[in-house]
């Protein structure tokens, strides 16, 4: 089923979609069809998905209570109420995988703490490892039911939250540029020497920087490509304002700078989501370090140390990233043993961020270019649609 518009703004449609499975779930668009007209803003919209998330852990739908509290957190600031809401997520994600086969939960050693996840062990002959991470907000748990196939064709998967995302941002643990460093930890807790690596969102970004200082990676798909940590952020502001923030913000003017961001922070806004959930996985406390922290992220001057094949990947209508960015991260992949792009469009119901609506699709391109390096890797098994709803 295509992406569905439910709501007028587009942030809040957006993650509205999240849960839906690509349509593939139509008790969850039932249900959340029903709450829809009832959202109005961030403030509505925690009521309404907590409403939903305790009705569903109510009648023991875990899984679905488990995403629904998700939706629920999604919004709001770092604290108690948000931090309480990821443990009620999690609490019912792992009652609904509980005896699940092939689900196996992980937890990798790491400073702060360790990095949960989970391991989908290859059925049948394994051909490759594929480490996946995800972004700016994810879960990995979210993932769950786009990795799932990936297995049907020899792919074992192993997928855990990073620095400052799910779980580990739960332990303290915020987000860090250099995410070489979560994958070395997580290479080196499960002994391996060669692993694909697939990142989604924000994840682009980190999938190319951790190659870029860990050979062991050996094929990178990045969904989407971004380059900076400040694109998604400045993409939301009107126009020349972004262009005012930077000069500012480049010209260490901390006043200047937190003067335009309270001048574009519209409530409800994506750029008001930015902001506060940039602030809550960095761990920051104004906007201002906020920026300081997120312009780390940045493969300015690195990708000459890109040596791997390499998959770009982007949706022509995503409203988080910039089509743009690909082509510029092209021209600098100049040390790269392959270059390859996709861009997802309308007509494939798969021009959203992250091909919501349609990820099968994306997930197809993904495994149709990894064959290209496994030879005899059936590929028409990876667009199986499958469901974790209760």
């Amino acid at each position: 089923m295509p992406f569905i518009h439910m709501l007028p703004d587009l942030g809040m449609n957006y993650t509205f979609n999240r849960p839906l499975l690509d349509g593939k779930s139509p008790a969850r668009l039932k249900e959340l069809g029903a709450i829809a007209p009832r959202i109005k803003d961030y403030d509505s919209w925690y009521t309404v998905w907590l409403e939903v998330a305790k009705k569903a852990e109510a009648e023991k739908r875990h899984l679905d209570a488990a995403s629904y509290y998700h939706g629920a957190e999604f919004y709001l600031p770092a604290g108690d109420v948000r931090n309480g809401l990821y443990d009620d997520f999690a609490r019912n994600w792992a009652l609904g995988m509980k005896g699940v086969a092939g689900y196996e939960r992980i937890a990798i050693p790491y400073p702060g703490g360790h990095l949960p996840g989970f391991r989908l062990q290859a059925r049948g002959k394994e051909r490759s490892t594929l480490i996946f991470t995800g972004g700016y907000d994810s879960f990995v748990e979210e993932f769950y039911t786009f990795l799932l196939p990936l297995t049907e064709i020899g792919i074992t998967v192993i997928a855990f939250d990073g620095p400052g995302q799910g779980g580990a941002l739960r332990q303290g643990i915020y987000l860090d540029h250099a995410w070489e460093k979560p994958a070395k930890a997580a290479i080196d807790y499960f002994g391996l020497d060669a692993v694909d690596w697939l990142g989604a969102s924000c994840g682009g970004y980190m999938s190319i920087r951790a190659a870029a200082f860990e050979p062991r990676i050996k094929h990178i798909i990045s969904m989407p490509t971004s380059y900076s940590g400040l694109d998604m952020t400045l993409k939301q502001m009107r126009p020349g304002k972004a262009q005012q923030l930077i000069s500012l913000f480049k010209a260490g003017d901390r006043k200047g700078t937190e003067a335009v961001v309270a001048e574009e922070r519209v409530p409800s806004s994506v750029f008001e989501w930015c902001v506060v959930q940039g602030m809550h996985i960095t761990g920051t406390r104004t906007p201002y370090d906020f920026l300081n922290e997120i312009a780390k992220h940045s493969l300015d001057g690195i990708l000459h140390n890109v040596k791997q094949d390499i998959l770009l990947t982007e949706g022509e209508q995503d409203h988080l990233f910039d089509v743009g960015w690909v082509h510029r991260t092209m021209r600098e992949l100049v040390c790269a043993r392959s270059v390859t792009t996709r861009i997802f469009t309308a007509r494939e119901g798969a021009e959203q961020h992250c091909q919501l609506g349609n990820s099968a699709v994306a997930r197809h391109a993904i495994v149709h270019w990894l064959a290209s390096f496994y030879p005899g890797m059936p590929v028409g098994e990876s667009t199986k649609a499958t469901s974790v709803a209760a």
